[in-house]
């Protein structure tokens, strides 16, 4: 059964799951879709071609699914696609797509965005990702999995974070970063392995010392970008955490090293 506030306004056309609960003054827009068991709690506003999983809970002020801050956009037909189990804080902004840019905004499951965290037009978000206060996405980032950006992180248009990336606060990224790493700056710079990340999700001593020496043998400043790849192919080609790494250079970084 649904509980809705008196207050809330729901366009004809929103579609609730089951269990639905919406406080007071919240909005909630004709393209919306709600999945069971979701948690507005109040003052929140739901907009746009929005389709929303599973037990999502949403603090006041957030807004998910509002037009793209792109001067090109023309009111296109443009989607805001997540997933189930996010927690979105007080304050969030959540932009639907561009054209140009795929038409989708996409949050994968189990996500946290703390306060007045900003995803931009294009994003796409993983899983299990935790976004701390006043970090801002531009557009066309791609965020995999078990990301931590801390507070006032600022990521640049059309980039990729790896997996298990731990980022200190006041970041202003301005490049890709490979799985696994951790470091800070304004610009930012690797400055190791994310351990204690890895440690918490049960990678093996093993593991963890294999990428420990992909990276080291990455980021020394005497190997090109093609020699130090060869090398890590060479010596640690057969790992699974090492190919993924691999892969993330292969397709995100192309022929320059950062």
């Amino acid at each position: 059964m649904n509980k809705i506030h008196p207050t809330a306004i729901i366009e004809d056309g929103a579609e609730l799951g089951t269990n639905v609960e919406i406080g007071p003054y919240c909005m909630v827009g004709s393209g919306v879709k709600i999945g069971n068991g979701c948690s507005l709690k109040s003052h929140v506003v739901l907009d746009g071609q929005t389709t929303i999983g599973t037990e999502n809970i949403f603090h006041p002020f957030s807004y998910v699914g509002g037009e793209p801050q792109d001067l090109k956009y023309n009111q296109e037909k443009s989607l805001v696609i997540i997933g189930s189990k996010n927690i979105f804080r007080e304050g969030v902004s959540v932009h639907r797509g561009t054209v140009g840019g795929g038409g989708k905004t996409i949050i994968g499951d189990d996500n946290l965005l703390m306060g007045y965290v900003h995803v931009a037009h294009d994003c796409s978000i993983g899983n299990h990702n935790i976004l701390a206060n006043y970090t801002g996405l531009s557009g066309h980032v791609t965020l995999d999995n078990y990301v931590t950006l801390g507070g006032q992180n600022g990521v640049a248009q059309f980039l990729r974070i790896g997996s298990y990336v731990y980022t200190g606060a006041a970041s202003l990224i301005d490049r890709n970063i490979p799985p696994y790493a951790t470091g800070y700056g304004n610009r930012f710079e690797v400055k190791g392995v994310n351990i204690v990340g890895l440690k918490r999700q049960n990678f093996s001593r093993e593991s963890i010392g294999e990428i420990l020496e992909a990276h080291r043998i990455y980021f020394r400043p005497d190997l090109k970008n093609d020699e130090a790849l060869r090398v890590i192919e060479e010596t640690f080609g057969e790992s699974t955490a090492v190919r993924a790494f691999l892969d993330f250079i292969y397709s995100a970084e192309g022929s320059g090293k950062h």
